[in-house]
């Protein structure tokens, strides 16, 4: 009898899991919307183009 309290514990426990999973989805879109419309810091921008600098000269040595 164990198992069918467990399964009826799993269906109650279900509704609750998806409404606090979907509370969890919207405060996080709320804080994470959109990032990609978002401009890049400079400092990051300098660090991509040095990186991309560096994997060019690397390849041309190897290459």
């Amino acid at each position: 009898m164990a198992g069918i309290a467990e399964d009826r514990d799993r269906a109650e426990m279900l509704p609750r899991y998806r409404t606090i999973a979907r509370r969890i989805g919207i405060r996080l879109r709320d804080v994470y919307d959109h990032p990609e419309s978002a401009a890049l810091p400079t400092e990051h921008v300098d660090l991509l183009l040095r990186l991309r600098h560096k994997e060019r000269d690397s390849e041309r040595r190897t290459g």
